[in-house]
């Protein structure tokens, strides 16, 4: 299947990312989730509308003949030639925080896998020889939270609202959502408890295996005591779980060789309980 037929498969309906012809004056809508987006193609470019609802909902881009209520038009001046579209699933703008099932203790010397479903955002691209963005849309609403000790360092992130899951069988929420492998390594010989991840998803590639369902590269973090910093790094390819997936898109911001977080080791791994 070429990668302008990948289809993703949400609640028996089809999301399709690819790219779609347009004519000019043509209302077009679809939903994923929350998130209701109208596009159209005007004779200097682009515009666009979006809106969130309470209810998730799932449905093709297609045209419709009413115009978005309770949104308001953004428009784009483009190059005559942007006479398509492509919708991209990427990861959100800021870090994410999960909670496991629960408080979660790994031995010395050992190491834990765990999956975290992250709502993704529609990016919105007119078609040219060279793409250009006419946006990123969340297709779900979070809550900003402060993830670290309110004295110390830190930072503001998104608050998932489902649980990090140790079994790939455990998610049910895969919809409209990419599964992150995180894996968390103690190389001390002390007990690492945690209840909290902070995932660095700026980093982080999207990739859709042949059944639909959107992988994140895996990311994985390695304790080395107190003192130091723990250390974050990413996979360069699909993770072994989504073997033979497509990359679909890349990185915000492109990981520099050697990241550490010492956010992450102050606040993760340091958490009052």
């Amino acid at each position: 299947m070429g990668d302008a037929q990948r289809i993703c498969y949400t609640r028996g309906m089809k999301v399709e990312w690819k790219s779609y012809a347009c004519e000019v004056g043509v209302t077009y809508a679809c939903a994923m989730a929350q998130l209701r987006l109208w596009l159209q193609r005007i004779p200097q470019g682009w515009q666009t509308a979006f809106r969130h609802e309470t209810q998730s909902d799932f449905s093709l881009l297609c045209a419709c003949g009413a115009e978005p209520g309770r949104a308001e038009w953004q428009r784009f001046v483009t190059p005559s030639d942007a006479a398509s579209v492509r919708l991209v699933p990427v990861l959100p703008d800021r870090s994410v925080v999960s909670r496991p099932e629960g408080r979660i203790e790994i031995a010395p010397r050992h190491k834990g896998l765990f999956f975290v479903t992250i709502p993704v955002w529609v990016r919105v691209q007119a078609e040219t020889p060279r793409r250009i963005d006419l946006g990123d849309y969340p297709t779900a609403l979070l809550s900003k939270t402060w993830f670290g000790h309110p004295s110390e360092e830190g930072e503001i992130g998104y608050a998932l609202t489902t649980r990090a899951r140790q079994d790939t069988a455990a998610l049910t929420d895969v919809e409209g959502r990419a599964i992150c492998p995180v894996l968390i390594e103690n190389h001390t010989n002390e007990a690492l408890v945690f209840a909290q991840l902070l995932l660095s998803v700026r980093h982080m590639s999207v990739y859709q295996t042949e059944d639909g369902k959107l992988w994140t590269n895996e990311c994985r973090l390695g304790y080395t005591g107190s003192i130091f910093p723990a250390s974050i790094t990413f996979g360069r390819t699909a993770p072994e779980q989504a073997r033979g997936a497509k990359l679909v898109s890349e990185p915000r911001v492109a990981p520099s060789a050697g990241l550490t977080a010492r956010v992450i080791a102050d606040a993760i791994f340091k958490q009052p309980f």
